[in-house]
């Protein structure tokens, strides 16, 4: 049957049609997976079959695979110089630059290096990779240039927020076209100058002002937060395009304007899995996270596949939710769909896994990954140190360090979390003193706090009081009621008034306004039996409104996870199906 396949497949691609063929393959990557793997087989090095397939290849998005093809084989074969742009581009994609600059010697070797195409995909691949230096060494040494060299070179230097080098080769521009103008308008708006994006914008000739000079204009409106004149460019546009409708989803998004968002994806003539994956993303990533799942779930009714960009979302969304039962849905979700599981599927998978208590698959997904960087090692420690497992969050910490991964600033939060909650107060200062020491980090007021709740926790009022008054930053409430917190578990009343003159507050607290730190105090007042004290604070609550929240549950009904409502139960029993996750 294996040799049937194969003849099948010489009858339909003959190594003579094979640039005929070339068109057809454009359409199809299942093919183009199936030449690879026949020609690599033969050992093809005819360049008019493997110059077609690395082009296409390119084209359907398969930048690996067209460097594959190159490395096995035709690296011995006679070069061409049309090849070089193509693999460049390839290289300058995945940001090979190592590979690019074993290329750009090849092309020396061969004498090519000078030539217009082969020169201008060296500074595109240069400038892509960050190393501005070697691209405008090139460039000033190039004897001819075009348009699309001083685009490209553009593009570097406002890669690296040079906006003036660009601006100087933009004035020494004899033709430009409409390439130009979108990277001038791109550049001043991605290093947030969108005054000079919006006159350059205003400047750009009517022939060349198309959808594209128009969507950059509001993406750099969008991404810099300015909605209102995103908008007002969004609204007089002649035609809109998929992405134009996604920047403004997206630019309300992060400015927390979510309904906004919504309203103006309701607006839309028509859609692509884009637009949902915006919509999606934005409700996550701003707490609205049932709805992210109820637009999933309306995403696939309306025909769309997801792919792994909705899925890291839609994991995001069910671990803040601690719904285990949402996150294994999205889990088959993927087995089913044979979603890809890159990198950030895959940290989605641990983090939603972690959240939820699931820490065995949590585990399990983590300990098969093949790469690990900081945000899965993250979820994992903070997983353990939350569910109450400390001296594991501790050992991956360890594991973290010797890795080739090192630890960021969210690490060092979970780790001192856990360490305080744990009563590790030795081991939580020596990995306080190594964020500065060991790894040049610059702790956080959340440091900080972690570290005056670990030396509360155990007793160390004094030093704990001594860490708030040594701080960089101006201390807040939430720092302030932690001590005071620990001043009343720890009954030290003196303690107590040291805090409070240093807050600002009298003994009856009234210039408090923050009720958490005002019920702290009168509960400090009446544990020392200081009855009046505490009596003129909770008179003083009442008198400015001031209320003490009650606590709230997150009540999960079979698969239905209900609003945080306070403690308040009825007479009706909630049955055994019912879960209780309490938030605090």
């Amino acid at each position: 049957m294996q040799d049937h396949s194969t003849e099948k497949k010489h009858t339909a691609y003959p190594k003579s049609g094979f640039l005929g063929a070339n068109v057809r393959l454009q359409s199809n990557p299942k093919i183009f997976r199936q030449l690879h793997a026949l020609y690599l087989t033969e050992g093809a090095r005819e360049y008019s079959i493997w110059s077609p397939l690395i082009r296409g290849y390119i084209v359907q998005g398969l930048p690996k695979e067209a460097l594959l093809v190159y490395s096995q084989s035709c690296m011995n074969a006679v070069k061409r110089c049309s090849v070089f742009p193509l693999l460049l581009k390839a290289c300058a994609s995945l940001s090979f630059l190592r590979l690019g600059r074993n290329l750009h010697a090849e092309a020396v070797k061969m004498g090519v290096a000078e030539n217009v195409m082969v020169a201008t995909s060296l500074v595109s691949l240069y400038s892509k990779c960050r190393d501005i230096s070697a691209a405008r060494c090139l460039f000033d040494e190039m004897p001819h240039k075009n348009v699309v060299t001083m685009n490209a070179m553009i593009n570097g230097h406002s890669r690296t927020s040079d906006m003036i080098s660009a601006s100087v080769l933009f004035d020494q521009m004899s033709e430009r076209t409409q390439v130009t103008w979108t990277e001038m308008i791109d550049g001043f708006a991605r290093n947030g100058d969108t005054a000079a994006a919006r006159r350059y914008f205003d400047r750009v000739p009517s022939e060349m002002r198309n959808v594209v000079t128009w969507t950059v204009m509001v993406d750099g409106y969008a991404r810099n937060g300015e909605m209102e004149a995103a908008s007002q460019v969004f609204e007089e546009m002649p035609e809109r395009n998929f992405y134009a409708w996604s920047c403004m989803i997206d630019g309300y998004c992060k400015k927390g304007e979510v309904a906004e968002a919504r309203k103006v994806f309701n607006r839309m003539p028509a859609r692509n899995l884009v637009n949902w994956n915006a919509l999606i993303a934005g409700y996550a990533q701003n707490g609205f996270c049932k709805e992210a799942l109820e637009a999933l779930r309306e995403m696939q009714t309306q025909g769309f596949k997801p792919d792994e960009v909705t899925i890291a979302s839609a994991l995001s969304a069910c671990g803040q939710l601690a719904s285990l039962d949402d996150g294994k849905e999205i889990h088959n979700l993927i087995n089913r769909e044979r979603i890809k599981l890159n990198q950030f599927v895959l940290n989605g998978l641990v983090d939603m896994y972690s959240k939820c208590g699931d820490l065995r698959t949590a585990k399990a997904i983590f300990e098969g990954m093949s790469h690990r960087n900081e945000v899965c090692w993250n979820s994992m420690i903070t997983g353990l140190a939350i569910h109450g497992d400390l001296q594991q969050a501790l050992a991956f910490f360890s594991r973290m360090e010797s890795s080739e991964v090192k630890p960021n600033d969210v690490t060092f939060l979970s780790v001192l979390w856990a360490c305080a909650h744990g009563g590790l107060v030795e081991e939580g200062l020596e990995i306080f003193a190594k964020m500065k020491d060991k790894y040049g980090l610059t702790a956080r007021l959340e440091h900080y706090g972690c570290l005056v709740d670990l030396l509360g926790r155990a007793g160390r009022l004094m030093e704990a009081f001594d860490v708030v008054k040594s701080m960089p930053m101006d201390s807040n409430d939430v720092i302030w009621g932690t001590l005071l917190g620990a001043c009343r578990v720890h009954m030290n009343v003196e303690m107590a008034d040291l805090v409070l003159m240093e807050v600002g507050a009298s003994e009856s607290g009234s210039d408090s306004t923050d009720n958490a730190r005002s019920v702290l105090i009168s509960n400090i007042f009446a544990a020392s039996s200081r009855w009046v004290e505490s009596e003129k604070v909770r008179v003083m609550m009442l008198k400015n409104g001031m209320k003490k929240a009650p606590g709230c549950s997150s009540i999960m009904l079979g698969s239905a996870n209900a609003e945080s409502q306070p403690h308040k139960m009825g007479n009706g029993s909630l049955g055994s199906a019912c879960r209780l996750n309490y938030t605090r």
